[in-house]
């Protein structure tokens, strides 16, 4: 007899939920479904920087050098919808994305590398689409670590090298930062001069496939597996500043958009152990992961100089 007021509840919550669960679930499909959780972020840094800010050439730190970096990030309209290139105003789910990136590298042997980015969302906004609600607020963005390994590294001339990154498992899903798994190896290649340098990469990002056509109507609004390209013309050697220009392009390797990002950085050596830079640049193409703007501000500090 103890049970009967119990059993009871618990019928009276079951009952409950079912009634609920169809209702919940027809307003969703009314709304045209929750917004797929996947990393926002296209852009990763390199955080040895030996090549640009973004794009390496082949080399690796030098045996037990040590660089660290912290840098603040922001994006305009990184995810927005639309069927053709339209740089300027507009609005999006995500408007605005501000970032604080923590970076480390450190030279373990004479060709080898270990690397970690760690980002941290400030703040993030935009404004309802379909009325779907944006993701806005603050959170912990997807950590990367990674590896790479020298093949070729004369003192000058042609530099060759393999990289592999993988995202670890963390991160806030509700702000868009973080897929459920994602892998990037790449082949790194420059050609280093005494006074100039030029470098490119060539990888394929790994991740899961997430269809968010659903949500805009349109069918290339797929997030997915992407060819990775990008590449970099810098000086180096400089006694004040370094400049550099690098082009990044990420092409769907299935269903998706293409899109393109042109930055150009300068680098100011404030100190032989301390650097600060700037960088920006638009993003061009109609990916909706693609911003239309991004600007990059940060120092860094290494325990010794190298360019």
């Amino acid at each position: 007899m103890s049970f009967r007021p119990a059993l009871a509840l618990l019928s009276a919550v079951s009952s409950l939920t079912l009634l609920l669960g169809p209702a919940t679930a027809a307003a969703q499909q009314q709304q045209g479904g929750p917004l797929p959780h996947f990393n926002l972020q296209r852009l990763k840094l390199d955080p040895a920087a030996l090549g640009s800010l973004m794009v390496a050439t082949g080399r690796t730190l030098p045996q037990g050098m040590l660089r660290m970096s912290v840098q603040g990030h922001y994006e305009h309209l990184p995810l927005h919808f639309q069927t053709r290139w339209e740089p300027g105003g507009g609005t999006g789910l995500v408007e605005n994305r501000f970032t604080m990136d923590v970076t480390a590298a450190y030279g373990v042997l004479p060709w080898l590398e270990v690397a970690a980015e760690v980002p941290f969302i400030v703040s993030q906004g935009g404004e309802p689409f379909l009325d779907v609600q944006p993701p806005e607020g603050q959170g912990l963005g997807t950590p990367w670590l990674g590896a790479r390994a020298a093949l070729l590294r004369p003192d000058f001339g042609f530099q060759l090298a393999v990289d592999f990154t993988a995202a670890l498992p963390v991160g806030s899903e509700e702000l868009l930062a973080r897929d459920e798994y994602a892998f990037l190896p790449r082949l790194q290649f420059g050609f280093l001069a005494e006074s100039w340098q030029v470098g490119g990469e060539a990888g394929v990002l790994l991740r899961k496939e997430q269809v968010v056509s659903r949500l805009s109507g349109e069918d290339a609004d797929v997030i997915g597996n992407e060819l990775r390209l990008a590449a970099t013309v810098t000086s180096r050697a400089g006694e004040d500043t370094r400049g550099e220009v690098s082009v990044l392009v990420g092409m769907p390797l299935g269903q998706g958009r293409v899109g393109a990002e042109l930055l150009i950085a300068i680098r100011k050596h404030a100190l032989s152990w301390m650097d600060l830079y700037v960088m920006g640049g638009p993003g061009v193409g109609a990916g909706m992961d693609t911003p239309t703007f991004r600007f990059v501000a940060g120092a860094s500090f290494s325990s010794s100089k190298v360019d």
